[in-house]
């Protein structure tokens, strides 16, 4: 059973960017199992944050300085498509997997399935403009990370074969078009919607991939500024690092003392605000000095099955595993402790290690 459950942590890993891993599934684990608590145990809420924005900068700082580096030299269709290739060898065995699990796990448990919101999902198209499906909803995060993976791109390689510009000069160029559309679209929908409720705000404006990329191009712009700016971003990690932190605490206590609620703040300038304080941390982190022994290898742990912790937590740990059980909330609420980093592991080891497996493999044959 042990040897079932064990999980080998590679070597070369940046512990401050596990570090932030960790920090945003544990935030997205927390969120989704108050739902689990009892009323008299809500105020927990307090405590937990959107874990999902740090994936977003995190997820764009990586790809961005895998951009940079691949396209350096030029961009062509062979690159994007090796770039494709990579990336969804990463992420889509999992998401597919899980699609399947529950699509099984409902027809034993004679759960009604909207064929079109399935479909939806297979193409990343569930949540575009506009997010009410109610077939793996978590699923609205990784569509957006979907979309920008191949969007940008795209993006680049026409600046580049209009204008000619350098990759140091077409990453800037994109990110700000793209954050400046963002911005402008969340406008005309503040403008031309009425928000009356957390539901209406979260499919309008938090989770629609149209309102959403430039969450993930502030990634970008971090990679761009660790490629280009090296010594700027050292030299002032700490000062980034306070600054961050003071606009991430004042957003969360303006929303959750002193806001009104769903105004233009909450459903335009948010969006760009709390990102940003994440990117502006992240120096700080990615230089961290690493930990050592029992506390680091939890994190590294952690963050390495948080990909599967992701897909695996909500629509099959708690909706079609747990909701159905009859039994006291608060022994629901332990048992999702224990199954969803206990499916987590297994996913993880036999489906989305042997796809890195498969990719990597192709990768030295291509450069060899």
């Amino acid at each position: 059973m042990k040897r079932l459950l064990t999980v080998e942590i590679p070597e070369k890993r940046i512990f401050g960017l596990d570090l932030l891993r960790f920090i945003a599934i544990i935030t997205v684990l927390i969120s989704h199992s108050i739902l689990l608590l009892p009323t008299n145990l809500k105020f927990l809420e307090l405590f937990s944050t959107d874990g999902v924005l740090i994936f977003f900068v995190l997820s764009g700082f990586l790809i961005g300085r895998i951009l940079i580096r691949d396209f350096n030299y030029g961009i062509s269709l062979h690159k994007m498509l090796y770039f494709w290739k990579r990336r969804w060898f990463r992420t889509l065995p999992a998401y597919f997997f899980t699609i399947c699990f529950i699509i099984i796990l409902s027809l034993l448990l004679k759960v009604k399935l909207n064929r079109i919101e399935i479909i939806k999902s297979l193409f990343f198209v569930q949540n575009i403009s506009f997010a009410p499906s109610s077939f793996f909803p978590e699923s609205w995060s990784l569509a957006i990370e979907e979309w920008f993976y191949l969007l940008l791109p795209i993006l680049l390689f026409v600046f580049y074969k209009i204008f000619r510009f350098s990759v140091k000069k077409n990453i800037i160029i994109s990110a700000l078009i793209v954050l400046i559309i963002s911005l402008a679209i969340r406008i005309v929908i503040f403008n031309s919607t009425e928000i009356g409720s957390i539901v209406d705000w979260d499919n309008n404006f938090r989770k629609p991939i149209i309102t959403r990329l430039d969450s993930i191009l502030l990634g970008v712009i971090g990679a761009w500024f660790y490629i280009y700016k090296n010594d700027l971003l050292r030299a002032y990690k700490t000062h980034c690092f306070i600054c961050g932190f003071i606009i991430f605490a004042a957003n969360k206590l303006y929303l959750d003392y002193i806001l009104e609620q769903f105004g233009f703040y909450y459903s335009v300038i948010y969006f760009t605000a709390m990102p940003f304080s994440i990117l502006l941390m992240l120096p700080a982190a990615y230089y961290l000095k690493e930990a050592k022994g029992l506390f680091s290898d939890i994190i590294s742990f952690v963050s390495l099955i948080s990909y599967s912790l992701y897909l695996l937590n909500f629509t099959i740990i708690i909706i079609l595993i747990l909701n159905p059980l009859h039994l006291a909330l608060i022994i629901k609420f332990l048992l999702f402790w224990i199954l969803t980093p206990l499916l987590s592991v297994l996913m993880y080891k036999y489906i989305e290690q042997p796809f890195i497996q498969l990719r990597n493999k192709m990768v030295k044959v291509k450069e060899s």
